[in-house]
């Protein structure tokens, strides 16, 4: 019986080897086909599927089951699509989300050289300079570090095993406010694939203020409770340089060529600095680069399913709406229809619909109608960052319930009020980007 058991876990191994090693290489060629072209996507493509297959029994059965759903809807599209006379769209269904996948592979890692200080004996902050602090310090470590963040805080933070009420509102809404304007999230990627067009500097120029709402409407609300007991997570912002180098990099390689891809940048950037700084940092780099491919890209495998379901669905939406005869959900989309469908966002996304899925399908249907891309992006990053905030069937929120206990009526409790205030702020923002920058 032991012996089975250890070869199962030696094929599991190799298995999760080869899939990683599939991901490392599909990362590299969508990087390479972002700058050159004549590299098909496709190749990418094949591998992100690859790596799919070999993953599926790592993931998750609610997901499993949303995948499904997906890839059944997105086929029986195309077989629709293709009974009226439209191509199918295979090459939009096999490669469509492969440089968002590329760049959720490059960005983690980062985590081998950005990773938030403070720990051990370090004394945890607490009263209202804790919480702005936590907030701050989890939203911008969080922006880079991505999900890890906040597990590496909550470790800290809990008492007796539990977050209290307040630690909770820190740590989904201080994360996830991020997706609103970090290029290291998985939410921006997801939105320039589907708002093909759309610019950085518009995105962070509105995503930046309502992130800055996100945090302050967090701040106030918790600052009109008794703080003295609160416990913090002490940060040494030291750690945040080398991705702010990277940042500022992107940026200004986006202002010089605005045409520049800014998941291509980041797909290259983020694995050449990660591979440069850590012969400075650890003995073994080569062994900590290796152990990323082989061993944490496979851990990505509920969101490899959901992103490549996603691109199956979009394929067969596209030909669904190519037999439609034109039909849109809009006449036109400005500031009050981003709105609209940021609103529908938040609202699927709590009966645990991913937002992923809401990017690709209204992305889809609303191509027709040529939006400005920066306002359509904004409108996803928006519906990423609150929808993942108050559903209690998100990614972030079932880990949290898992392992501290946290019930999912406690979660929309806490911030249903939260995500009416920022969507009523993210529609005022994109009505007033809509009225000064018209497309």
């Amino acid at each position: 019986m032991e012996g089975r058991r250890i070869r199962a876990q030696a094929r599991r191994r190799r298995r999760r080897g080869v899939a990683g090693t599939a991901l490392g290489l599909a990362m590299a060629s969508a990087g390479v086909h972002a700058f050159v072209p004549v590299v098909p996507i496709a190749l990418a493509g094949v591998l992100t599927w690859l790596a799919g297959g070999l993953l599926w029994p790592d993931v998750a059965p609610r997901t499993r089951r949303q995948v499904l759903a997906l890839l059944v809807a997105g086929s029986a599209g195309l077989v629709w699509a293709a009974a009226n006379g439209e191509p199918l769209a295979w090459g939009r269904a096999l490669a469509g989300n492969a440089a968002l996948i590329g760049m959720l592979s490059a960005v983690g890692f980062l985590r081998l050289i950005a990773a938030p200080a403070g720990g051990g004996e370090e004394r945890l902050p607490s009263g209202r300079r804790g919480v702005v602090g936590t907030l701050l310090g989890l939203h911008l470590f969080g922006a880079v570090v991505n999900l890890s963040t906040v597990f590496i805080m909550a470790h800290r933070m809990v008492r007796d095993g539990r977050l209290d009420d307040r630690q909770l509102r820190v740590l989904t809404r201080g994360f996830p406010a991020a997706a609103f304007w970090s290029p290291f999230f998985a939410a921006m990627a997801a939105a320039l694939t589907y708002a093909p067009g759309a610019h950085l500097t518009p995105l962070l120029m509105v995503g930046v203020p309502l992130a800055a709402v996100a945090l302050a409407v967090t701040a106030v609300e918790l600052a009109r409770e008794p703080l003295g007991d609160f416990r913090g997570y002490p940060l040494h912002w030291g750690s945040l340089w080398l991705p702010g180098v990277l940042a500022a990099i992107i940026l200004a390689g986006h202002w010089w060529d605005p045409t520049l891809s800014v998941l291509g940048m980041i797909t290259v950037l983020a694995p050449l600095l990660t591979a440069a700084v850590l012969p400075f940092r650890d003995p073994a780099p080569v062994r900590l680069l290796s152990r990323q491919v082989v061993a944490r890209l496979p851990l990505m495998a509920n969101e490899l399913g959901l992103f490549l379901a996603a691109g199956m669905l979009a394929a067969g939406l596209e030909g669904v709406v190519a037999t439609l005869g034109g039909w849109v959900p809009f006449a036109h989309f400005g500031g009050l229809q981003a709105g609209v469908v940021l609103a529908l966002m938040v609202a699927v996304s709590l009966v645990g619909v991913h937002p992923v899925i809401g990017i690709a399908a209204f992305g889809t249907l609303l191509a027709p109608l040529s939006p400005d891309p920066s306002l359509l992006a904004m409108t996803f990053l928006a519906g990423w960052g609150i929808g993942v905030a108050v559903s209690p069937l998100s990614g972030l929120n079932l880990a949290l319930q898992g392992a501290y206990d946290v019930a999912p009526a406690r979660v929309v409790r806490l911030n249903w009020r939260y995500g009416v205030v920022m969507v009523a702020a993210s529609t005022v923002a994109f009505v007033l980007y809509a009225r000064l920058v018209p497309g």
